[in-house]
């Protein structure tokens, strides 16, 4: 009598050996792909080695470049020979950086500072008297001729009122002198720096070329020949 073999079961060992075959095959193929998701995602800066420090430099255009080469020969070409140079149109912001560079010159007594100041403010004022007294006494003579407005200043003058321009203050000097106060001025009250100019003397071709190209890093600056001075001071060029 023939035997017939029945189909393989979880219970055949063949059977369960197949099965886990294939549990291994896939977990095999999804880490496959996991790991080529990962690879193609990867971040290769985090392989950079002091990234902090890499700094972009910009490009400039050629047709700019030589543009800028050509304004800065020609400047030399300006400047040379002259006895001295100014660099000037440097603003208060910039000052610091401007000292460091001129610093870096080492130019000594041939670098000159100068600042440009700006009349901001207008007073019109009785002048100083020679004590406190002699203002308390000019004062009761201003109120005498209707004057309130008033206040005496350390210098001993006395403040009949400041204003934003030169124009309203000669109007009100004009004021005050219709009603009989006499001695009464106008003037500036306060200056403030409005930029700062370097003046360099004596400055040969290659200075003037340094100059030049330290001016690019400072847009309100400009070069310019001008006299030298017959005695190296810090002076003041008032605006109004």
């Amino acid at each position: 009598m023939g035997s017939c073999s029945s189909p393989a079961t979880p219970d055949d060992p063949v059977a369960r050996l197949l099965f886990f075959l294939l549990i291994i095959a896939n977990l095999a193929f999804g880490a496959h792909l996991f790991l080529a998701s990962k690879t193609e995602t990867v971040d290769f800066t985090a392989r950079e080695r002091n990234r902090e420090e890499v700094k972009l430099v910009a490009v400039t255009p050629p047709l700019m470049a030589a543009r800028k080469a050509e304004e800065s020969r020609r400047t030399v070409q300006q400047l040379a020979g002259a006895a001295c140079v100014e660099f000037f149109g440097v603003t208060a912001q910039e000052m610091s950086r401007a000292r460091d560079a001129f610093a870096a010159l080492k130019l000594g007594e041939r670098l000159v500072e100068r600042r440009v100041e700006e009349i901001t403010r207008h007073w019109v004022f009785m002048p100083a008297a020679k004590d406190r007294r002699g203002a308390e006494v000019n004062m009761s003579f201003l109120r005498s001729k209707g004057l309130t407005e008033m206040s005496i200043r350390p210098d001993n003058s006395v403040s009949l009122g400041v204003f934003s321009t030169e124009e309203a203050a000669r109007r009100y000097l004009a004021t005050v002198e219709s009603k009989g106060a006499k001695g009464a001025q106008s003037g500036p009250f306060s200056r403030e720096v409005r930029e700062t100019a370097f003046l360099i003397k004596e400055p040969d071709t290659e200075m003037v070329a340094r100059l030049t190209v330290m001016q690019r890093d400072f847009p309100t600056a400009s070069l310019r020949a001008v006299a030298c001075p017959a005695a190296v001071a810090e002076a003041t060029e008032p605006k109004k």
